[in-house]
């Protein structure tokens, strides 16, 4: 008798949890980190987890909105049969954290997509965590309970506290790998933080984001590598070469290719780059 009842029971435990990893899901965490080491005061923005067959989307909420908001656009455009003038929104203003995060969980597979003006560039890395799980904590972040795991990653130690109770092995940013949804990490000197601040079931689509970008630039890790450290010498490489006798690229009504341009761009870019003076990845985990 109990055997029965107990084959029953276990089938619909399998079930309800694989519905719940095929369930999409929109998490919303608090970034907080610090420009330097020394600093006493917090950057922060908000970030928005999408997860979607199988797959994971991780940005800055503002270019969530407005990916979503583009993708939606291009998606009833096309529906209704529509012609004229696609009348899409201007980009809100600029996020500090640029990347977008797609993770593969079942094969250790991150894709990090980075733009660059109008170049798409597109990095795919293997990147296993090696996390150790301790015991359960009393802590409860947003009425789950908790528990705590460690790792090394990008050269600094991170606590992770994750929650059984959401069948999700995924997390803010390149973190992944622990048996349910992680709620809160923070590395061993406190100088970033990523903090849930809301979850909701509910599917999004972001697959028109780079929609009018130039076609993208699949780079390696080492390519990457190369790539910004020249980037962060001189930002306005990226406007070199791009008008051609069809097209002229402009910023604020002025040619790319002029001095003042360029010099307002370097300046943009490397203010944008102050903000991180500190990496969240002071090394190389990830190949």
């Amino acid at each position: 008798m109990k055997t029965r009842l107990f084959r029953p029971i276990l089938i619909l435990l399998l079930v309800v949890f694989i519905n719940s990893k095929a369930q999409s899901y929109k998490i919303i965490y608090d970034f907080k980190w610090k420009s330097e080491k020394k600093s006493s005061e917090f950057n922060n923005e908000l970030c928005a987890l999408i997860t979607k067959d199988n797959q994971s989307f991780f940005e800055s909420y503002k270019k969530f909105r407005a990916d979503s908001l583009k993708t939606k656009i291009i998606n009833d455009y096309s529906k209704n049969n529509s012609r004229g003038p696609l009348r899409l929104p201007s980009d809100e203003k600029e996020s500090l954290f640029r990347s977008l995060i797609i993770k593969n969980p079942a094969d250790n597979k991150i894709i990090v997509e980075e733009k660059a003006y109008v170049k798409l560039l597109s990095v795919t890395y293997t990147c296993p965590i090696h996390w150790k799980i301790k015991s359960n904590t009393p802590e409860k972040i947003l009425g789950y309970d908790t528990q705590k795991a460690v790792c090394e990653f990008g050269g600094r130690k991170w606590t992770a506290w994750f929650t059984r109770e959401i069948p999700i092995m995924d997390g803010p940013y390149k973190f992944f790998g622990l048996p349910g949804l992680i709620l809160k990490i923070q590395d061993a000197e406190e100088n970033y933080l990523f903090e849930i601040k809301s979850i909701t079931k509910e599917n999004n689509d972001i697959g028109h984001r780079n929609f009018g970008s130039s076609k993208v630039a699949n780079l390696t890790p080492k390519q990457w590598d190369t790539f910004w450290s020249n980037y962060r010498k001189q930002p306005s490489m990226v406007l070199e070469n791009l008008n051609t006798e069809k097209t002229t690229y402009v910023i604020n009504g002025k040619d790319v290719n002029s001095r003042e341009v360029k010099d307002a761009f370097n300046k943009k870019e490397w203010e944008a780059m102050n903000f991180f003076k500190d990496p969240i990845e002071l090394k190389t985990t990830c190949d």
